[in-house]
């Protein structure tokens, strides 16, 4: 199970590495749907404000902090022992809520959304394999 968990903090480690590429890809996805709406009479201003607001609606900065600190605070209770089922699936359960948004906000996002989903499936099945585990400790 700890070795599960260490691998979801290098991943996470990887998808934050990976975040500063998607802003770039978004601005151009935005400014290529544009260019197909509006034709050439874009206003650059409105299209870096209109860029301000998916940068901001697609962040994943806190999705990656609140899968890290899941990640520790499973890593803590395997370390204190007790009774793990329920405190361990409800933690697993969140975990899964995060990349489940990480990947929805990624979408689309060319070459850095493409290296983003391999990892966020990656966390997703080492998830998958401590959920599995974890009904050995009930």
């Amino acid at each position: 199970l700890r070795a599960h968990a260490q691998s979801i903090l290098a991943a996470s480690a990887g998808i934050e590495s990976i975040r500063s590429a998607i802003g770039p890809a978004l601005q151009q996805r935005l400014h290529d749907k544009l260019t197909d709406l509006l034709g050439a009479s874009m206003d650059p201003a409105r299209l870096a404000q209109e860029v301000a607001l998916l940068a901001d609606r697609s962040d994943i900065g806190e999705e990656i902090m609140r899968l890290k600190i899941h990640t520790v605070r499973m890593l803590d209770m395997l370390k204190a022992g007790g009774e793990l089922g329920k405190k361990l699936e409800f933690i697993l359960q969140e975990m899964h809520r995060e990349v489940n948004t990480i990947l929805s906000k990624c979408n689309g996002t060319g070459e850095a959304g493409r290296g983003l989903a391999e990892l966020g499936l990656a966390v997703k099945s080492e998830i998958e394999k401590v959920r599995e585990q974890s009904l050995n400790l009930e």
